[in-house]
């Protein structure tokens, strides 16, 4: 389960099962900018899934990793909504070129990017607190 806390200011503390905690704030004037906001950290999901997915092609072909990131370039249109999302995966020079087609396959392949793409119906309801 995950389970978010509403902290003091605009702070808020996720706990991710019982191994991880993920810490959100907002930016001023809403919040104290001590952490990334919650949409920063969804929108780092996707391209941090999508550098594991090209980190686990090269890893399948025993091909160097090193110098591989992934870019996430948001476009945001009115209200401040995103509209579009780039993913530009960066490779060194030395990188194989007959390997960039796989390389980008599998970048793509990553579930959160395919989530995106055949959004889950999301439900919101108020439960009782433990």
């Amino acid at each position: 389960m995950i389970r978010s806390n509403v902290l003091d200011g605009a702070r808020i503390s996720t706990r991710i099962g019982e191994k991880f905690v993920v810490e959100a704030d907002q930016p001023a004037p809403f919040g104290e900018d001590t952490a990334p906001s919650p949409f920063d950290i969804f929108l780092s999901g996707i391209s941090a899934c999508a550098a594991y997915y090209a980190q686990r092609y090269c890893q399948k072909w025993k091909l160097p990793h090193e110098g591989i990131s992934v870019d996430l370039v948001p476009t945001y249109g009115e209200k401040h909504a995103v509209i579009d999302i780039t993913l530009n995966v960066n490779v060194p020079a030395s990188f194989p070129r007959e390997h960039l087609d796989g390389l980008l396959r599998n970048a793509g392949a990553c579930p959160v990017k395919k989530t995106l793409e055949a959004p889950p119906t999301v439900t919101l309801k108020i439960a009782a607190a433990d």
